[in-house]
């Protein structure tokens, strides 16, 4: 009986390298597979951050212009001014201050005291809008870092509005002096205090501007308006007021070519029902109606929020470089538009 022995063949060296660069190959395919999904997925997230950030300023602006009210009295209800100081990185053309009366659905209801809730009357509201740069929860002013170019959105009760904002346009009670005041600006720009509904408690107005419970969102780097208007004169075109940035003027230029008129203003541009004033120039005031706006919104994107806040850390300071603060806006900023037409009559 001879005693017979199997040996089993083992895979050689070559084969050995072969199936490690297959495996390598498949691994790799799959990992690129997963960081693409990721990144895509990451790209997702913030394009809807970035969308549900424009809408938080968008959708406010457009339902409050749509509901304004300017009445034919010869009085200015609405006004836009360029004239922010706290706004760091950012021209002041891009941080215009918006200051109407409209018909908020969102509006304070209800004055609420430690011992009773008063329903208010009336449904026309003071409302002011003003881009910042601000710490939105407080926190302290020496960590720069925490600084947000930030949208707020301040609602005066109707109450209030009759009592306090009004006077102002009117020219009563001794409010606002000459032709040239009698403008939303000079009440929000008032010694005038409220006390905010709801929490009852008592602030300045330039102070309750920019208090959390008027925050709409914070990355805002710039509002831009173009308005549209007829002038009831005999040239046939359609009119545009813009602010006087060289930026938006050549885009307006560029994009309607000779089909309008354009008038840019340097500080201001207010309008009652049929009188349009740039500059506070009363006595050149043109006798028009707007009729219609473009704002467009740049918001930041969150890796370009985080970006920020890791630069104004690193240069222990609320700005940063203009070369740094462009590079920014061009990567990490998105840009959305919405028309509308406004200001019906009331």
């Amino acid at each position: 009986m001879h005693n017979t022995k199997k040996y089993r063949r083992g895979f050689t060296l070559v084969e050995i390298m072969a199936a490690t660069a297959i495996m390598v190959v498949v691994i790799m395919f799959v990992t690129n597979i997963a960081v693409d999904m990721l990144r895509a997925y990451d790209g997702t997230i913030s394009a809807i951050s970035s969308n549900y950030d424009a809408r938080s300023v968008l959708d406010p602006i457009e339902n409050d212009f749509v509901s304004a009210k300017v009445f034919n009295d010869n009085h200015r209800w609405f006004e836009v001014r360029y004239d922010e100081s706290d706004t760091g990185n950012l021209d002041k053309m891009s941080a215009p201050r918006i200051m109407l009366f409209a018909q908020p659905k969102d509006r304070v209801r209800r004055s609420i005291t430690a011992d009773s809730s008063t329903e208010i009357q009336g449904d026309m509201c003071a409302v002011c809008y003003r881009l910042v740069q601000k710490a939105p929860f407080g926190t302290s002013a020496d960590s720069p870092e925490n600084a947000r170019y930030s949208m707020y959105r301040s609602i005066l009760n109707a109450k209030d509005t009759g009592e306090l904002a009004i006077p102002y346009i009117i020219g009563s009670n001794g409010k606002s002096g000459s032709a040239e005041n009698q403008t939303p600006n000079s009440f929000w720009s008032s010694s005038e205090s409220i006390t905010d509904p709801s929490d009852d408690k008592k602030y300045s107005l330039s102070e309750w501007t920019t208090e959390i419970q008027n925050l709409l969102v914070d990355g805002v780097l710039d509002l831009t308006l173009i308005f549209w208007y007829d002038d009831y004169d005999d040239s046939g075109k359609r009119k545009i007021a813009i602010i006087n940035n060289p930026r938006i003027a050549q885009y307006v230029r560029s994009a309607y070519k000779n089909n309008y008129d354009v008038t840019t203003f340097s500080t201001s541009i207010a309008a009652g029902y049929d009188k349009i004033v740039f500059d506070s120039n009363v006595s050149g005031a043109v006798s028009g109606t707007l009729k219609a706006v473009d704002v467009s919104v740049t918001v930041l994107s969150p890796e370009g929020k985080s970006r920020l806040s890791g630069l104004q850390r690193q240069e222990s300071s609320q700005t940063i470089s203009d070369d740094e603060f462009t590079d920014l806006l061009q990567e990490y900023g998105v840009t959305f538009t919405r028309s509308f037409t406004i200001f019906r009559e009331q």
